[in-house]
């Protein structure tokens, strides 16, 4: 595929037009075809106060984006021998105290985010801030160290899939032991220098580096503080809605997301990927990292082994996004078939970014509006009605119960609309037939909507259902609805 002017010209429309309506501090866009960086741009700051603009060789907190490079760094070390997919955790960290069967799990469970562990490591830590436990005023690299009480694993493997920044922090632990070096200059042999990238995991202020910014706190967070009697800090915005953030490090390594790196950096990789990991790791193994490791249904987004798999407007894509506390999304999205991949580095955390990542992605694929007509009704929207809960583990449900909560399906205007309990679907959201009966749109995005599936037993009844977000929920007889 080539990029044309006129490509460039549409996406530059919509990442203006992003820029006003969603109003970010700023972003920095790459998009790779083959091996060249065909655009590179910046829109809006990179420091407001001081009205620095956005520069695509600036460098960004790249996030969770790190963990497609240390999964590399992993099936290397399984190229080499020197590892296996099916090698027990407990084996390479056995100072880890499991309290469950941390025997079951192996080194494809982390990558895979399918190992039990949750997002926080006891049950006593739900009812903490998430801060000092992810992250730390000072840099920080002892990964045991997030682990004073051991991991406690509520189910076992395979039983469903939760993202946990913990597994992979053990994960890096295991990588740079093999390795006998840190990790971060694990990444820097195995993947930096060899593609020429300035990139780093220091996880240290740079004065390249973009400035993070945020959004003060929703209606949903401000009626969480008040049940919890917690105050929340009122924060002066700089241009009257963006926060400037103070800097936090990560905790335990970095190999959860700390690298820091620049657009041109990013393309380079991305190039790679393009490549099937070329000098890296060999090109079955890279199959295996970006094919089916959790894939309950294709319809929607799935996991390969640190890669996050999907179709988006037509096409089958992989990468990964990557959020970091006070101020940096970040997402990086390969188009194999077209040869072509999507560098996003925005330095502000705010509820709408995936919003802009649609956006600026359907104009890279020239793709049309979403269109959305007709309504449930026959035997689904009968079977369909009820309250939906999360799978069991509350450690594992940390993100769902924070970002969702519970589900609701109910019968309205003729149709069926989807509440939940907290997030963008609490008022209601509606859900329109996408094809299969089993299968729908739901009405939140004009560009890139949102998307379920119901689980359906042998007799046809509902007894589930999936959604974005790798999220699947049984129906609950015991739960009273609420909308």
């Amino acid at each position: 595929m080539s990029f044309t002017a006129t490509d460039a010209e549409r996406l530059r429309a919509a990442a203006n037009a992003a820029m006003e309506d969603l109003r970010p501090s700023g972003f920095a866009l790459g998009v790779v075809v083959g091996d060249d960086l065909a655009f590179a741009e910046g829109f809006g700051f990179a420091d407001i106060e001081s009205g620095t603009p956005q520069d695509p060789r600036l460098r960004q907190r790249i996030g969770s984006i790190t963990k497609t490079m240390v999964g590399l760094c992993t099936m290397a070390l399984v190229d080499e021998g020197r590892l296996s997919l099916d090698d027990r955790i407990v084996d390479h960290v056995p100072e880890v105290a499991f309290q469950g069967d941390g025997g079951a799990i192996r080194l494809r469970h982390l990558l895979s985010h399918t190992s039990g562990i949750g997002e926080v490591a006891q049950l006593e830590d739900m009812r903490k801030d998430i801060t000092p436990t992810l992250w730390a005023d000072a840099p920080d690299r002892d990964v045991l160290g997030l682990f004073p009480q051991g991991v406690l694993l509520e189910i076992a493997p395979e039983t469903k899939w939760s993202y946990a920044n913990l597994g992979f922090a053990l994960l890096g632990e295991v990588v740079a032991r093999a390795e006998g070096r840190p990790i971060g200059e694990v990444l820097k042999r195995r993947v930096f220098d060899p593609l020429g990238m300035s990139a780093d995991l220091d996880d240290l202020p740079h004065p390249d580096l973009t400035t993070g910014y945020h959004r003060a706190p929703g209606e949903e967070a401000q009626e969480i503080a008040a049940r919890d009697g917690t105050v929340l800090p009122q924060e002066p915005t700089v241009d009257g809605i963006n926060i400037r953030g103070r800097y936090q490090y990560i905790r335990g390594g970095g190999a959860a997301g700390a690298v820091q790196a620049t657009v041109p950096d990013m393309a380079r990789y991305a190039s790679a990927l393009l490549r099937r990991g070329a000098g890296i790791v060999r090109p079955e193994s890279f199959a295996r990292l970006v094919g089916p490791a959790w894939a309950p249904d294709e319809r929607l987004a799935t996991w390969g082994l640190s890669f996050e798999r999907d179709a988006k407007f037509g096409h089958w894509t992989f990468g990964h996004g990557g959020g970091v506390l006070g101020g940096w999304n970040s997402m990086l999205t390969v188009v194999p078939e077209r040869n072509l991949a999507l560098v996003l580095h925005c330095n502000t955390a705010f509820d709408q970014f995936g919003k802009l990542v649609n956006r600026l992605t359907g104009a890279l694929l020239d793709a049309p509006p979403a269109r959305l007509e007709g309504r449930a009704e026959g035997r689904m929207a009968e079977a369909a009605p009820g309250v939906f809960e999360s799978l069991p583990g509350a450690l594992t449900n940390f993100r769902i119960m924070g970002q969702m909560g519970r589900l609701q399906i109910k019968p309205e205007a003729g149709g069926l609309t989807l509440y939940a309990r907290r997030g963008p679907w609490k008022r209601g959201v509606r859900m329109v037939p996408a094809g299969a009966e089993d299968f729908f749109h739901l009405d939140d995005d004009d560009v890139a909507p949102s998307r379920l599936t119901l689980i359906r037993n042998a007799a046809g009844e509902v007894t589930g259902l999936r959604c974005d977000r790798l999220v699947e929920m049984r129906r609950s007889e015991t739960v009273q609805p609420w909308a």
